[in-house]
């Protein structure tokens, strides 16, 4: 069993999250699109309208103002170059662009991250909408590298949690920031949860057999569990359901329980020969304080809901003037 590739499969659609895949590209379209309209309101910028009355074109810069992890460079070259002109009829303009970063590429306070060059009223109408994307995803990608280097010496996967409330836009950046997807959406795969399991009396074989009935094609299968004995009896009988029942990866989910439980249930299931039967993911109030803990019970997947929910924007301005 090829833990790594399985889990690169099941926990790291990162192909899926690029602008020629219209689904991401619809996100994105929300995020950028959809926000500059709801900006702009009715009236438009009646700032910027009231004391420029003529269009000159214009040059700009946008600044990082601390050290990160950069992220944003194929959404704002849709947004403002290659998406159909159509999506944003109040802006009139053709812009310029010059990226002086890659995704990925970390990034000191002071460094120009984006040189920009349009006209100066439709500059200023998409300031907020830009920024507001880049600095997002910019902070998700530099929290997610943070992370990611506290447990460079285990063999884990870390990824986001459901708690992405930008989508798939906030797993782009955890991508960026070197982790993974986790499930894309409600439609991507299985997910059983704690909700799904206490109206099911928490009958493991049961779930399994009603997913194999339902002959689904997906990703992945995976099955929260809360404690040592449920991990082991997942691993137990979670094969005879995969491969000509189940058509998809076999994970379970240790859901809020202690990195000492974690790993107790870990060395058991290795005990007992049942390590290489399916995946094993841990999550529940994981930090960065308790990550490295975890990484260190054996699991593949560690899943944090702190990377994407409530993290602060990283800080960036936009200057006048080349």
């Amino acid at each position: 069993m090829d833990r790594k590739a399985l889990r690169n499969f099941t926990h790291k659609a990162e192909s899926m999250l690029r602008i020629d895949n219209t689904n991401y590209k619809q996100w994105v379209f929300r995020y950028t699109f959809l926000e500059l309209e709801k900006d702009l309101g009715t009236k438009g910028d009646i700032t910027s309208n009231s004391i420029f009355e003529e269009k000159p074109t214009v040059k700009a810069k946008i600044v990082a103002k601390e050290d990160g992890v950069f992220a944003g460079r194929e959404e704002i070259q849709y947004f403002l170059i290659d998406a159909d002109p159509q999506f944003r009829p109040r802006i009139k303009s053709e812009f310029k662009l010059k990226f002086n970063v890659e995704d990925g590429q970390e990034i000191k306070n002071g460094d120009v991250l984006v040189e920009i060059e349009a006209e100066l009223h439709d500059l200023l109408a998409v300031e907020r909408t830009v920024l507001n994307l880049i600095m997002r995803m910019s902070a998700i990608a530099t929290m997610t590298r943070r992370i990611v280097d506290l447990v460079k010496d285990y063999d884990v996967l870390i990824t986001p949690t459901r708690k992405a409330l930008w989508g798939w836009i906030d797993r782009k950046a955890v991508v960026v920031g070197g982790g993974g997807t986790h499930r894309l959406n409600l439609a991507d795969a299985v997910l059983v949860k704690n909700t799904h399991l206490d109206i099911l009396n928490r009958d493991l074989d049961l779930v399994l057999q009603r997913v194999s009935e339902a002959n689904l094609d997906c990703r992945f299968v995976e099955i929260e569990v809360s404690n040592v004995d449920e991990v082991v009896r997942l691993a137990q009988i979670f094969p005879k359901y995969l491969g000509a029942k189940i058509r998809s990866v076999g994970a379970a989910l240790i859901d809020n329980v202690s990195a000492e439980d974690t790993k107790s249930a870990i060395e058991k299931v290795k005990s007992l020969g049942l390590y290489d039967n399916i995946l094993f993911e841990a999550s529940g109030r994981i930090n960065e304080k308790t990550v490295l803990d975890y990484a260190k019970t054996g699991v593949d997947i560690v899943s944090m809901g702190c990377l994407t929910s409530g993290v602060q924007s990283l800080d960036m301005s936009l200057r006048m003037g080349g």
